[in-house]
């Protein structure tokens, strides 16, 4: 190759070239790079050439524009554009997402059947005019938590029980857009995410709870966005830690239920070795809440705790087994023993007993007696004594029998997964307030006003289990809808089912998954063994075991497992060979042919360990064909006209697709 005249341009337009004096001498040779610029010195001369590549004007003056392109060429800086709201990002998610879209599209149809035929909302018994109580006047209930009338009372400037319901319905699909997106991060089709989804968009008995006046929609909001915020991110960050806690210690002051899963994402932390920083914020953060909502209950009541009612509802749960013969409890709480309440509920055999709740809300039982009720009804029993001697007989029952207690909640939980429930089902008949007692009526009609400033038209429809005022025509349409679309029992149990095959066995086992299907077992469990089942109660763990079972069929990682490699050869996926100490450079020469693809033949030699090896010597074979042999060494030559080769950066395997570390606990 003729030597190149010192200060001619090399690359044509766009470069610049500069002279300068300064050698050292004639004989230096190298390459040097800094900030862009690359230095070559001339062959017998004292000048140094220094050659950058122009990038022209920058938008700033500073000359730092698009590179290779001539100054002439570099566009003249804009003028900022104002925000103008735009469609485009969220259509190009639809584009994307088109199956969920269609979906979360049709699911919201039976929704508004539900907000024109079912009007203002649903309001459910006793309960929904305590939470619209508390959100009036602003205090804790001693029966439930009152996390959903501190939400309620947010809403108070509206006065509309429609709008709850409608924001409710919103957050039901946002759930859905949650199992949605935490399956689609960890890889799942868009099918098999949306169709995990599909019981949260399209089972009527979801559909009513959201149209609820309760506090079971806001819970299952909370404690789904906790998991969602927790395993969008392979590894949480801190931030993102104790804002899981946070949201699943504020989904506990509106349902207790779900207490435990404040120490369970802890835990789950500790087990993926994320750092205890991230547990310890996570914990913090969750019991923030409860420690506070505790604090504002003792102010007002004067104990340190979240209801009066605890003991009271496990007192009601061992009225189906508790046999005081075998209990013997002392003399102060003989008038807790089921032979010792009114009328029909004293029955000796546990098999004829009626449901824990007759026993509870029956006003002749002993934690009524002497009790007068004000305005708000069912309040007068639950004090702090109360609620401290009913726990103490539920404790010495479980403990003198924990076989009974054990099999009673096991025959209950199973109850779901055996039928089809239909208590929850849209009525087409209007209720009638003929079924309340004239001060449980004159309560939920003065609290509806409160609320809103009108009785909102449904004075007349406020029956024991519903109050609604019901249009024909869409009321209809929705029970057709609800005979047709639906949840089964089986199918549900099915689902459950998978997740614990899933989590058991070890190839298909995600430590995401545990904490989804325990999350959802304990949040099954826990009411059923306080007090009893209800399938209101099972509705919030339908999202999470759905997320369980669908993480059985994750597309697995297929990483190459690294194998026993023999001395010398390089992997012959990769490609890439072995770097051994650094040495003298070979001589420039022309670019080796590809080989052939084809098994690697033995090195004719090798270099000993520990000696320099030249670069591209010997003992480095080439991954698809045979060795090159090694090249001479020899006096050291200047680099090539183009600069020496850039090696190819390593493949990072942290920025495959998908989770990097998703494998469950190592099996057994």
């Amino acid at each position: 190759m003729p030597p190149r005249r010192p200060g001619a341009p090399e690359g044509g337009a766009g470069h610049v070239i500069s002279g300068g004096a300064g050698a050292r001498g004639a004989g230096a040779r190298g390459a040097g790079r800094c900030h862009g610029v690359q230095a070559e010195r001339g062959e017998g001369d004292d000048r140094v050439t220094t050659v950058r590549e122009d990038f022209g004007q920058g938008p700033d003056g500073t000359g730092e524009g698009q590179p290779g392109r001539p100054e002439t060429e570099t566009p003249r800086p804009q003028a900022p554009r104002r925000w103008r709201p735009t469609l485009a990002p969220l259509s190009g998610l639809v584009r994307r997402h088109w199956l969920f879209s269609l979906a979360l599209a049709a699911a919201a149809v039976p929704r508004l059947v539900v907000m024109l035929g079912y009007r203002p909302a649903m309001l459910f018994r006793l309960d929904t005019f305590d939470y619209l109580w508390g959100a009036v006047h602003l205090s804790p209930n001693v029966i439930n938590p009152s996390g959903y009338s501190l939400f309620l009372w947010l809403l108070l400037p509206f006065h509309s029980l429609v709008l709850i319901a409608a924001l409710q319905h919103l957050l039901g699909l946002g759930v859905a857009t949650m199992v949605y997106a935490v399956l689609r991060h960890y890889r799942l089709p868009a099918w098999g995410a949306t169709l995990a989804a599909a019981p949260v968009l399209f089972d009527p008995e979801q559909i009513m709870i959201e149209h609820l006046i309760m506090a079971d929609l806001l819970a299952m909001v909370l404690m789904v966005g906790s998991f969602a915020v927790l395993l969008f991110r392979d590894s949480p960050s801190l931030s993102r830690s104790a804002t899981a806690g946070l949201m699943m210690g504020v989904a506990t002051i509106v349902r207790p239920t779900v207490l435990p899963l404040v120490l369970l994402i802890p835990v789950y932390l500790l087990i993926r070795r994320v750092g205890w920083r991230r547990a310890g914020a996570a914990l913090a953060a969750g019991a923030l809440p409860v420690l506070g909502y505790m604090s504002w209950f003792a102010a007002v009541h004067g104990s340190f705790n979240m209801t009066n009612s605890n003991g009271l509802f496990l007192w009601s749960r061992t009225m189906s087994f508790a046999d005081c013969s075998v209990i013997k409890p002392p003399p102060d709480l003989q008038a807790l023993c089921p032979n010792a309440q009114p009328g029909p509920l004293a029955r000796a055999d546990p098999a004829l007993r009626r449901l824990p709740k007759r026993y509870l809300w029956n006003h002749r039982i002993w934690a009524w007696q002497g009790t007068t009720s004000g305005f708000v009804p069912d309040t007068a029993a639950f004090t702090q004594a109360n609620n401290e001697r009913a726990l103490r007989f539920a404790i010495l029952a479980v403990k003198a029998q924990p076989v009974a207690y054990g099999r009673t909640i096991a025959a209950e939980f199973l109850t779901p997964f055996a039928h089809t429930d239909g208590t929850l089902r849209f009525p087409v008949v209007p209720p009638s307030s003929t079924a309340l007692a004239p001060y449980n009526l004159r309560y939920a009609i003065g609290t509806i006003k409160a609320y809103t400033g009108s009785d909102q038209g449904v004075s007349r429809y406020l029956g024991y289990h519903f109050g609604v005022r019901v249009v024909h025509v869409p009321a209809v349409l929705m029970n057709v809808y609800q005979h047709l679309i639906y949840l089964p029992g089986p199918v549900f149990g099915l689902i459950v089912l998978t997740g614990l095959v899933g989590i058991i066995i070890p190839s298909r086992r995600s430590w995401p998954a545990i904490l989804l299907w325990a999350s959802a077992v304990i949040i099954m469990v826990l009411p059923t063994a306080e007090h009893e089942y209800t399938y209101r109660y099972v509705l919030p763990a339908v999202p999470l075991v759905c997320m369980a079972a669908a993480l059985a069929f994750r597309k697995q990682d297929r990483k190459a497992a690294p194998g026993p490699a023999l001395a010398g050869a390089a992997p012959a996926e990769s490609g890439a060979v072995p770097a051994g100490p650094a040495g003298p450079p070979a001589p420039a020469g022309p670019a080796e042919p590809s080989a052939a693809a084809g098994p690697a033949e033995p090195p004719a030699a090798t270099v000993p360990a520990g000696s320099p090896a030249p670069a591209g010597a010997a003992g480095s074979p080439a991954p698809n064909g045979p060795a090159v042999p090694a090249a001479p060494a020899g006096p050291a030559e200047p680099p090539a006209p183009d600069g020496p080769a850039v090696p190819a950066a390593p493949a990072d395997p942290s920025a495959q697709d998908g989770p990097v570390s998703e494998g469950g606990p190592p099996s057994a």
